[in-house]
């Protein structure tokens, strides 16, 4: 598999990824948002604006996942997205605000960030194709 079909394979997935997990925000005393760790927010309106973005985002990878030419500047703010989720997610662990399955459950989106990442650096170093007239 190459690279640029790799990264379309993880935004397709990604975009999954993120319906199931604004899924669990949504219903956070679902049985999935149990596994995972999901607790029940005191904020219905936080709840919801978090539920929003993680939907939003999902819909940009699956947006990107289509596109004849995928934009390096979203991937790139996508990963940094997906990468600060883990971090926070980690963070609150280590504090204990958040269960170590939602931690777990995060090792997807630090994993995607990575991928996404070096990719987009192996982009911007590759050599210019040339066009021909």
């Amino acid at each position: 598999m190459n690279g640029e079909k790799l990264i379309r394979t993880t935004l397709a997935a990604s975009f999954l990824f993120n319906l199931v997990a604004a899924y669990m925000l949504a219903f956070p005393t679902s049985y999935l948002a149990g596994l995972a760790g999901f607790t029940i927010s005191n904020s219905p309106m936080h709840t919801a604006l978090a539920t929003l973005m993680v939907v939003a985002l999902g819909g940009s990878y699956g947006w990107m996942a289509l596109q004849e030419k995928i934009n390096l500047p979203i991937l790139t703010f996508g990963a940094l997205v997906k990468g600060s989720a883990f971090i926070t997610f980690f963070v609150q662990w280590m504090f204990d605000a958040v269960s170590a399955r939602l931690v777990a459950f995060a090792v997807v989106d630090i994993v995607l960030a990575w991928l996404w990442l070096n990719w987009v650096i192996k982009q911007h170093s590759a050599p210019p194709k040339s066009k021909r007239f």
